[in-house]
């Protein structure tokens, strides 16, 4: 089930949309069986989670044709479409619940992030568990660009991509799982002083407590459960 031009080749040629995400796939509870990847890239972190979960099957969805014909060589399906379109929205009412579904910074990229994630909690199988990976947007670059410079940095990739859509500080990420009927089980963060460049961890690393945390966080991860679970989970 290997891709032929390899991870290497693949991150080449698709920059920072088909790596692997282990800090994602830590959240996954081991006992997981299905597994549905929403903007599963070309699959690369399908072999993640195999290694967390060994009974798992992996369900993707993935609205580039080219990514989505890689990753069918990784997952064991993928549904080739946008998650914010009924079509694809249909075609996974047809599916099996799912106990994890896994949004890895993907719900900036649609125009109305709540009715996407309502419809994927409405695919959880009783005890299963949202996983989602968002950029913040309250990290030092907005304020550098916007306060110093004096324009949005719209970029290629990352916080400002220029694909994005919504963008989301740490209350906006916990409003919005509210909103779908979800409740935080845990919170990760990924930090850098400079979101580019990984040597900027270890300064990061130093500012990492209030109040210059959400400033130096790029990036939050969150599991969620279903609210009406209690206190449980």
């Amino acid at each position: 089930m290997a891709v032929a031009d390899g991870r290497g080749g693949l991150r080449a040629r698709f920059r920072g949309y088909s790596g692997a995400r282990p800090d994602v796939v830590r959240l996954l509870p081991p006992e997981t069986r299905r597994v549905l990847d929403v903007g599963c890239g070309a699959g690369m972190s399908a072999a993640l989670i195999r290694e967390r979960c060994p009974q798992v099957r992996v369900v993707g969805v993935e609205p580039s044709p080219e990514l989505a014909e890689h990753a069918r060589g990784q997952l064991d399906e993928v549904l080739q479409g946008r998650i914010d379109d009924p079509e694809t929205i249909r075609a996974l009412a047809a599916q099996a619940p799912f106990d994890a579904i896994v949004c890895a910074d993907v719900l900036e990229h649609v125009a109305e992030p709540l009715p996407v994630l309502q419809a994927l909690v409405g695919r959880l199988a009783e005890g299963g568990c949202v996983i989602t990976s968002l950029p913040n947007v309250r990290h030092l670059s907005t304020f550098i660009a916007l306060g110093l410079l004096g324009t949005w940095p719209a970029r290629e990739r990352g916080i400002h991509d220029r694909t994005h859509l919504r963008f989301f500080a740490r209350r906006d990420i916990l409003r919005l799982g509210a909103q779908a009927g979800l409740s935080a089980r845990a919170e990760r963060r990924n930090v850098r002083l400079i979101e580019s460049k990984a040597w900027s961890l270890v300064p990061a690393k130093l500012l990492d407590f209030w109040p210059f945390r959400g400033f130096v966080t790029f990036q939050y991860l969150h599991r969620w459960v279903r609210a009406d679970r209690g206190h449980g989970g």
